[in-house]
């Protein structure tokens, strides 16, 4: 046998001893600490909790990494204290979810059939029943895509019968281990009750216009920086859930694994969903939280700072943000590097607005006059010098959670599905294309 053919040999032989190394003994699953740490919802007699694990959790409860591949389970419970059959359909949860099988399958090692017949066999356990039976009880995994820092999901029960009821669970779960702008604030602490203004629509509208500066502020805590074009109403349970279901991520604090992910992603192309923005100014602190919707790199996205604010409206809170796009890096004499900004400022503005109407979670809008106006021929300039023209206005938003009834196909095709039938054919259900409006943006 030739050197080739010998060291060809020998690889062979290690394959299976190398391939090990990334597989460990998997442990049990704790339920009572996915329940510790878990989100519950009771809907009458139908309590759900969900559970997003860690980097680390996944690992050992399935033997073996699948973080790197962008997997995350989701630890699912349902107590159903009702006399009805409830499905759970996991691509409510995550459109683009995996098969227990399909994740197995990154847990194969070479030349060991028996074991992975076992690594199989164990993911098939695990996985998310297809329904709970009435008074009964069901849990499992289902395996998500990636999410660090926040994890929003919404879990759809459909119930058997004529009637096919439909129930809804939406969740919002922090995981543990990244740091994020918004975990580091002390939100019970950031104004005391009897500073927080109650103000009705009218003096709400007066607020915006003449309180509110028309410019967030740059590091130096001095010169003026990006326009401040946005205020939503409503709560964090409010806002977070809506904004994360169009696939706007938190992002991470500056740190030195953010800035080199951040770089990365900058040279070499690839997405970092929470890459880090720099702080701007306002009420005199940085953001309580950023949030943006990433392209393909960090050079390329829609980012929005966020504040509370020290009034409500009619006991709703009040953020005023400030929303722009990410077009590209250059160099600035007070940065060095800073991304640049697509000078349209209302075009960012415009996108949040079509982003907002298909969450199902706009109620109302409105415009209202903020920084005033500049041309292209005359633009200001945000605290990096970038040049942006706008027509003035501050876009407000109402926020609330999303109808709590899906598309009634869904409830149609569950029961279906059970007896072996084909899901229906959606043109014959009669659904129509969606026409927009006619005319221009505001």
């Amino acid at each position: 046998m030739g050197r080739q053919g010998r060291h060809g040999l020998t690889l062979l032989l290690l394959l299976p001893i190398l391939a090990a190394c990334g597989v460990r003994e998997p442990r049990p699953v704790d339920e009572a600490s996915l329940l510790r740490r878990g989100q519950s919802r009771i809907d009458g007699g139908v309590n759900v909790t969900l559970t997003a694990l860690t980097d680390r959790e996944s690992r050992d409860l399935l033997g073996f990494d699948v973080a790197s591949a962008g997997i995350q389970p989701v630890w699912v419970k349902v107590v159903n204290s009702e006399p009805v059959r409830w499905f759970l359909p996991p691509i409510t949860i995550d459109s683009d979810y995996y098969s227990p099988l399909e994740v197995a399958w990154r847990g194969h090692r070479p030349l060991a059939a028996e074991a992975n017949r076992r690594v199989d066999a164990r993911l098939e356990r695990l996985g998310l029943p297809e329904y709970v039976e009435p008074r009964g009880v069901a849990s499992g995994f289902v395996f998500t895509n990636l999410d660090e820092g926040i994890k929003f999901a919404s879990l759809v029960l459909v119930g058997s019968g004529a009637q096919a009821p439909v129930r809804r669970f939406t969740f919002l779960t922090e995981i543990p281990g990244h740091a994020t702008d918004f975990q580091r604030v002390p939100w019970d602490r950031l104004y005391p009750s009897s500073k927080v203004r109650d103000l009705d629509e009218a003096g709400f509208r007066e607020w915006i216009e003449s309180d509110v500066p028309c410019c967030t502020l740059g590091g130096d805590r001095r010169t003026p920086a990006d326009p401040l074009n946005v205020v939503i109403v409503g709560g964090r349970d409010v806002v977070f859930p809506v904004l994360a279901r169009r696939g706007w991520h938190v992002t991470q604090t500056l740190s030195v694994s953010s800035i080199w992910r951040t770089i990365r992603s900058s040279l070499l192309g690839g997405q970092y969903r929470y890459a880090p923005v720099s702080p701007l100014y306002l009420f005199g602190r940085p953001q309580d939280m950023a949030l943006q919707k990433g392209r393909s790199d960090v050079n390329q996205r829609n980012h929005m700072r966020l504040w509370l604010a020290p009034v409500t409206l009619q006991g709703k809170p009040v953020w005023v943000g400030q929303i722009s796009r990410d077009i590209g890096v250059r160099l600035t004499r007070r940065t060095i590097t800073t991304h640049k900004i697509d000078p349209e400022v209302d075009e960012t503005r415009w996108y949040l607005l079509q982003d907002l109407f298909f969450s199902d979670g706009l109620s109302r809008y409105g415009f209202v006059r903020g920084v005033g106006a500049s041309s292209p021929d005359q633009p200001r300039t945000n605290f990096t010098g970038d040049p942006y023209f706008t027509d003035g206005r501050r876009a407000v938003f109402w926020l609330g959670l999303p109808p709590e009834t899906p598309r009634r196909q869904l409830a149609r095709w569950i029961p279906l599905r059970q007896q072996g039938a084909p899901p229906p054919d959606p043109a014959a259900a009669g659904r129509s294309p969606v026409v927009p409006a006619a005319g221009g943006r505001p």
